[in-house]
């Protein structure tokens, strides 16, 4: 993706007006019908599309948020091992919170819940086989 202002020449805090002037200063030179160069039309195409999103407010504020975002929050990190995956998959805790830890008396509070979420739902099952069978004769 192209920056537009740089296609279109001005600052990132260019006025519409100047956004306006150098689009049609650009486009008249770039015009495939009046320029013949074989890279003419594609540059006209891209002058449009800046032309379009830099011209209109929302798209305008779209773009210039998106990358400020794409600047700001892209960081890479090399220093990836094995063990460091290893840990955040199979981390202790997440162990823990997830299945429970220490044995049959300490099943964990997640694991609580859901056995009992699961016993209401099998009993309230069963209730509702009962109450079919008493009801069909």
């Amino acid at each position: 993706m192209d920056d537009y202002y740089l296609v279109l020449g001005v600052k990132k805090n260019a006025s519409l007006d100047e956004i306006r002037k150098s689009f049609r200063t650009l486009a008249l030179k770039y015009h495939p019908d009046k320029n013949k160069d074989s890279g003419s039309k594609e540059k006209f195409m891209k002058i449009v599309e800046a032309y379009e999103t830099l011209s209109d407010l929302n798209r305008k504020k779209n773009y210039d948020e998106s990358n400020t975002i794409k600047k700001d929050k892209i960081k890479f990190d090399f220093s990836w091992t094995p063990s460091a995956d290893f840990d955040k998959v199979y981390s202790y805790s997440k162990i823990k919170n997830t299945y429970g830890g220490g044995g049959i008396w300490d099943i964990g509070e997640k694991a609580s819940k859901s056995m009992w979420k699961a016993t209401i739902i099998l009993l309230a099952s069963l209730a509702s086989i009962a109450l079919l069978i008493v009801l069909l004769p």
